[in-house]
């Protein structure tokens, strides 16, 4: 027997600036227009923050020191951040995932990351900890 019928749920997670319009076109593209429904379930726009801020600039400038000849990149997490709520209630809000970490490498920590083990290195939090007490106090003052 074959079923008149068949349902598939899929978590799509679309870059920064872009949102269920873009992903309806890339699956028409992919699928053709026709003989299926789309349903989104759930909605929320890709956001991210600008690659030059002030913010960037001093946090680069701490890697610097920390680590000379290093260079800070922009990554695009495909997880889901609070910084999204943050954004929606301050449109200027400046946020970047940005946990700078010594002994633990992002391969063995990302795996980590909400699973029933989640931890982080002891030496890594420190060393963020200061990162993050400079950062504000060159900013802040």
């Amino acid at each position: 027997m074959i079923p008149s019928r068949a349902e598939l749920q899929v978590d799509c997670r679309v870059p920064p600036g872009l949102g269920e319009d873009t992903a309806r076109a890339r699956l028409a593209e992919l699928l053709g227009d026709d003989g299926y429904e789309i349903a989104f379930t759930e909605s929320v726009m890709g956001n991210g923050s600008p690659l030059r801020s002030e913010l960037m600039d001093t946090i680069a400038e701490w890697v610097a020191e920390q680590d000379p000849g290093a260079e800070v990149v922009p990554t695009i997490l495909p997880g889901f951040t609070d910084s999204r709520h943050f954004r929606a209630a301050f449109p200027d809000c400046v946020a970047y995932g940005f946990f700078p970490q010594k002994q633990m490498t992002l391969q063995q920590a990302a795996p980590l990351i909400h699973a029933a083990d989640e931890r982080i290195d002891v030496e890594d939090l420190g060393f963020a900890a200061s990162a993050y007490a400079t950062v504000v106090r060159r900013l802040l003052g």
